[in-house]
């Protein structure tokens, strides 16, 4: 179905004001807002709905607390919170961090859920020209090159590149499939894709309900891909005292948001000039099927940007009637 992006912002504030503060519902409403309008649909209103590791937990134990701070450096304990309001409160500090001191390092434990989609945190600290590099960690998902068993978690990582006319955004989990589009999948009653999940026997398996009880694949399905998930694991969740590998499940998920100035090793003006003559290179490049190269990031933010043109958006009925249904 078809809905004007007006009221589809209306309703999530809605829904999120059973909960929340007007302060944090709009934090909020923005990751979630970003996610469906930029063709992301398992990061964006399907997170509403409770079942789907979203906006709503009953484990929170507070504020989050900003616990662990020096010049450069925050860590902010989530306290339960979920992912996507600790995210915004981290990419602000991160921002505020590097823009103060040219560099910026804020990392999260105790949160729970979803961050969200990390191009939206990438593209709003690029636009402040930092230069950022986000790590994020969540519950065990993914099974390590030739396990049967879930042990890290989708581990996306993600950068943000300020140029003109518009930063330069790559984001990509280490995971084959997140969690996020295997939860779209099974309410909607789909299949998975091939070779991108294994049941709990350690078999490839297509049906959305075995793959959330078994685990997923790196995205190479190779040790080079469970190896950058490791990796992340290390940065997002041990460096921080997050819970790591299912250890420690009490110390929540964890997260790290890098932001450095160019200013460091160039000036601003001259780091964007220079992104974009590598982007004019590049996109000149001859292709093999006579297209023009597409860059990291660059679909994700041309669909946003067409929705918000539009003033309207297809969105599931199903999930849209489930919503409705919950307030």
């Amino acid at each position: 179905m078809k809905i004007k992006i007006t009221e589809l912002e209306n309703l999530i504030t809605k829904v999120l004001l059973t909960q929340y503060s007007k302060e944090e519902a709009k934090l909020i409403k923005e990751v979630v807002l970003f996610g469906e309008l930029s063709g992301r649909p398992s990061h964006g209103i399907l997170r509403l709905l409770k079942e789907n590791y979203g906006v709503f937990t009953d484990t929170v134990q507070g504020k989050p607390e900003y616990i662990k701070k020096t010049r450069v450096s925050t860590l902010i304990d989530g306290k339960g919170n979920v992912g996507m309001l600790v995210g915004s409160l981290a990419m602000q500090e991160v921002i505020q961090l590097g823009k103060a001191n040219g560099i910026g390092i804020v990392g999260t434990k105790g949160s729970i859920n979803s961050t969200g989609s990390l191009s939206y945190y990438c593209e709003k600290i690029a636009k402040e020209n930092l230069i950022t590099v986000i790590f994020t960690h969540c519950m065990p998902m993914m099974a390590p090159f030739s396990s049967k068993k879930a042990l890290f978690g989708t581990n996306p990582l993600a950068f943000g590149i300020p140029s003109i006319p518009h930063p330069i955004i790559f984001d990509m989990s280490t995971s084959a499939i997140t969690f996020g589009a295997i939860a779209k999948l099974k309410a909607e009653g789909k299949e998975l894709p091939p070779d991108v999940a294994i049941d709990t026997e350690g078999n490839i398996t297509r049906d959305a309900s075995k793959a959330i009880e078994g685990a997923t694949l790196a995205f190479d399905n190779s040790y080079k891909g469970s190896g950058l998930a490791m990796m992340v694991e290390i940065l997002a969740a041990v460096w921080t005292g997050a819970t790591f590998a299912g250890v420690n499940k009490e110390d929540g998920w964890g997260n790290v948001y890098m932001a450095f100035s160019p200013d460091l090793l160039s000036d601003v003006d001259t780091f964007k000039e220079k992104t974009q003559q590598l982007v004019g290179v590049i996109k000149q490049t001859p292709t093999r099927d006579n297209t023009t190269i597409r860059l990291p990031g660059e679909n994700t933010i041309q669909v946003r940007d067409k929705n918000l043109a539009k003033g309207e958006i297809e969105i599931n009925d199903t999930v849209y009637k489930r919503i409705k249904e919950s307030l």
